[in-house]
């Protein structure tokens, strides 16, 4: 009975263990248009980011998306803005678009931003992919490699 019990506590264990480690996500890659730059300590941080009004829309922006944790930060082309996406039928669209093909790099986007807690949102409505000229060279990069093994085989 007592090996019955340990056998199901450390079956459990292992079950718990693993869904926990399933919903923990390595972090995104950096983007090729986004400069980081080292942060001067001494300098005090300003906040440039002016907030958006409620029900503004917009057409054609061209962004990009990467995933946080569960939500979906939606980042501007000039790396200036980024905002939390709000989940719809397009934001699904578009996640499994990138998880199918990660070379679409960027996108025309309308949609609305909406507001809570002083922070901005986006609501998407339409989606477009649009290759980038860092997404179009890894695409050449790759056709360049599958004819030199056609050529070598």
């Amino acid at each position: 009975m007592v090996k019955k019990l340990f056998f199901v506590f450390v079956l459990c264990w292992f079950l718990f263990v693993g869904l926990f480690a399933m919903g923990q996500r390595p972090p995104a890659p950096p983007s090729p248009d986004m400069d980081e730059k080292p942060i001067n300590s001494n300098e005090p941080i300003q906040q440039t980011k002016k907030r958006i009004r409620e029900g503004t829309t917009f057409q054609n922006k061209r962004v990009f998306f990467r995933q946080t944790g569960s939500r979906t930060t939606m980042y501007t082309l000039d790396g200036n803005n980024r905002y939390v996406c709000l989940e719809n039928l397009n934001l699904e669209r578009i996640l499994k678009s990138i998880a199918e093909r990660p070379e679409r790099g960027t996108w025309k986007i309308d949609g609305t931003f909406t507001e809570f807690n002083g922070e901005n949102f986006v609501l998407i409505s339409r989606a477009v992919v649009s290759l980038t000229d860092y997404s179009t060279k890894i695409l050449q990069e790759n056709q360049q490699n599958a004819k030199k093994k056609k050529e070598g085989n």
